[in-house]
């Protein structure tokens, strides 16, 4: 059997997997991150963790390479990562020829966000497509764009951030400055004062509501959630007619926390973009949730590995 290795490095969580060649998860271990340690101990949990899977690999089986997916800013040609906002101390930090060097496998390095979109483009609801936006909506809003059968990739390959794209010309705010989850949850702190009847007193405080509560009092019926969500709703639906404008995809994927925990809130984002795209061909462009869920991560990872050998 051929293999390769996957590696996801979030700010919270690091896991890796042992990978077949058609996207089959063998086996996966996780560990905190423990960023606050530095980055020297985060390569040493990183390594065990491939130490891990790998023991499970036959004399006969053949390891063909590894694929990493980490938080931005990081260059994927020279392989080093720049001060990821969730991960201090990282600042030019060489990943990719560190871990090269400790596992002797050839190593390929890619952000996080452009790595899932390689994930539902080779293993999930992208594949046999050539032209396909991946976004995720979660604590920000990131995403990995696939043009003419390529990672768009752009300078230091840091191209394909739809969640910078600025939206409101008076403030200056950016796309996740007013969708992502975590703009839910500062817009439902803003609000709670003024409803104090609304069913979201009852499981948060407006110094602790998230995305998460507003869902749940809005699937309860409640009010002032379910404006919430309508406002949510109409911000990600007119970034998606952008998105759609901007890159002509034959598929719009979509993940995250937010999206993949509210199948309404996507119906109704995806009625936004349709009703406001300004060419109609636009409207026969699926935009669907993202298949490979807490996977894409790992998934992603090893659709880099295999890339390289492509």
């Amino acid at each position: 059997m051929d293999y390769v290795i996957a590696v996801d490095i979030g700010g919270t969580q690091l896991r890796a997997a042992l990978v077949t060649l058609t996207g089959e998860l063998v086996l996966s271990e996780r560990t905190a991150t423990l960023v606050h340690e530095g980055a020297e101990a985060v390569l040493g949990r990183v390594l065990k963790l491939i130490e891990l899977v790998r023991a499970v690999v036959l004399p006969n089986d053949r390891l063909l390479g590894l694929g990493i997916g980490a938080p931005g800013p990081l260059d994927p040609v020279t392989g080093m990562i720049y001060s990821p906002p969730n991960m201090p101390g990282w600042d030019a930090f060489p990943l990719r020829d560190r871990v090269a060097a400790a596992t002797g496998l050839p190593v390929t390095l890619g952000n996080d966000a452009n790595v899932a979109a390689l994930g539902e483009w080779r293993f999930g609801r992208g594949q046999g497509l050539r032209h396909l936006v991946y976004l995720t909506v979660s604590t920000g809003i990131g995403g990995g764009i696939i043009v003419d059968g390529h990672l768009l990739l752009g300078r230091l390959g840091a191209a394909g951030e739809p969640g910078f794209l600025i939206v409101d010309q008076a403030t200056g705010a950016i796309w996740e400055d007013l969708a992502s989850g975590t703009a839910l949850g500062r817009e439902a702190a803003m609000q709670m004062p003024h409803y104090p009847d609304s069913a979201l007193h009852k499981l948060a405080t407006p110094a602790t509501v998230t995305a998460a509560e507003v869902s749940l009092a809005a699937q309860q019926g409640d009010r002032l959630a379910r404006q919430l969500m309508q406002r949510e709703a109409h911000l990600l639906g007119m970034g998606f007619a952008s998105m759609l404008h901007l890159f002509s995809p034959e598929i719009l994927l979509v993940g995250g926390s937010v999206i993949l925990h509210n199948p309404a809130l996507l119906e109704a984002a995806r009625e936004v973009a349709y009703a406001n795209v300004r060419v109609p061909l636009y409207r026969e462009v699926p935009i669907l949730a993202a298949s490979l869920g807490d996977h894409v991560g790992l998934l992603g990872a090893a659709a880099l590995a295999l890339q390289r050998i492509d």
